[in-house]
């Protein structure tokens, strides 16, 4: 039936005939089948899984199809499980009456008509695979959602410890030039008196190893600012 998903249908009849030609009317379906040849069996069923359609005999011993559709959408779980009443009786507008008060959503005359059966059971064997595809697309999302949350958590902190790293790196760069200019101004100081105190006096070769001092002073101050500069943009 081209479906990537199966679902369960119960069918329901003390007669082991009827459950045979039920299941040879929807096996083409491809769905999964199961068998109970009582009502209470068939409660016993409803309590190990979920099912997409129950198809129900109305006149059953013990517990009639009625009865123990009324039981079926007691329990929470079952209480929307869409249910077909077969039967072989002539309808009656009280039958009627208590097949949909019990939550029947359809009657069929016994023998069912092979055809109409199947596109009836199928329609609700879409809307349970519609269903579960939409429960297993939610829980994707759910969990996706989670992973994403994970995720942000994580780039959250990994960014606070950036900010705290940054902070800690322009601190070490202003304690670092700090703790440079101090000895550089005292060059700088030392320079100027030496010019002073100098002018005049110096040969050519003194001189250039003055402007050798001189120099490495200035390239000494332009690295301090390169340092200052780079902890600002880190």
């Amino acid at each position: 039936m081209g479906r990537d998903q199966q679902v369960n249908i119960l069918m329901v009849d003390d007669e082991p005939a009827n459950l045979e030609a039920l299941e040879a009317i929807l096996e083409p379906l491809g769905q999964k089948l199961y068998r109970a040849n009582s009502g209470l069996e068939a409660l016993r069923c409803v309590l190990d899984r979920d099912y997409a359609v129950i198809l129900l005999d109305v006149q059953m011993p013990d517990l009639s199809g009625i009865e123990t559709a009324a039981l079926i959408r007691e329990r929470e779980r079952s209480r929307t499980t869409p249910i077909i009443f077969l039967t072989g009786v002539v309808k009656t507008s009280e039958m009627i009456f208590k097949g949909y008060s019990a939550g029947a959503v359809d009657y069929l005359m016994k023998p069912v008509v092979s055809g109409t059966l199947r596109a009836k059971v199928e329609v609700f064997v879409d809307l349970a695979v519609a269903r579960l595809k939409l429960q297993a697309e939610i829980a994707e999302r759910t969990r996706i959602a989670g992973e994403i949350t994970k995720l942000n958590m994580a780039l959250e902190q990994r960014n606070e410890d950036l900010s705290a790293a940054n902070e800690d790196l322009e601190a070490f760069g202003h304690s670092v030039s700090h703790d440079l200019r101090m000895p550089l101004r005292h060059i700088h100081a030392y320079i100027t008196m030496l010019e002073e105190s100098t002018s005049g006096k110096l040969d050519r070769e003194e001189l250039r190893q003055f402007n050798v001092i001189r120099d490495a002073a200035r390239r000494m101050g332009q690295l301090i600012d390169d340092l200052l500069a780079f902890s600002r943009i880190g």
